[in-house]
């Protein structure tokens, strides 16, 4: 068995700073082997979970975001978001009611609401000033995935 991989990035938080850091993610599982599958469902729960730190943590004004992702071949992907932006735990949400009409419908909560649906994993934790989120993604086994 191969150790983990791990990457880190520290970010400065803006949503203008996103796109240059999806092409080094992206980089970074080519060059390792991740699962195109895993890859790509991981990057969009990223790109949620770093927009919300940009538009609501810091408010757009941009703060220092630390990521760090872990590979387990073959198929676990972990990443750890750390930011000193405002107190929130977006695993208190409440799933929005996604058979509402958009006219009835919340604003807000529905991309965490995706994230959580996502993740194996989806866990919050404050420590000091920092916020501290980390989410993983397995890909199912051949067999369990075609016994579905």
């Amino acid at each position: 068995m191969n150790p983990p991989l791990e990457w880190q990035q520290t970010l400065y938080g803006t949503v203008a700073e996103l796109p240059a850091f999806f092409e080094r993610l992206e980089a970074w599982a080519d060059d390792n082997g991740v699962p195109m599958p895993l890859a790509s469902s991981f990057g969009l729960m990223l790109d949620e979970l770093l927009t919300n730190v940009a538009m609501h943590g810091y408010e757009g004004q941009g703060g220092l975001v630390e990521v760090s992702l872990r590979f387990d071949a073959p198929a676990r992907l972990q990443a750890v978001l750390r930011d000193h932006g405002r107190a929130f735990d977006p695993t208190t949400l409440a799933a929005p009611d996604v058979g509402a009409s958009l006219d009835d419908r919340d604003m807000g909560g529905l991309g965490v609401h995706f994230v959580q649906r996502l993740a194996d994993r989806f866990e919050y934790r404050r420590d000091g000033e920092v916020n501290e989120v980390t989410v993983s993604r397995c890909l199912p086994a051949a067999g369990a995935a075609q016994a579905h």
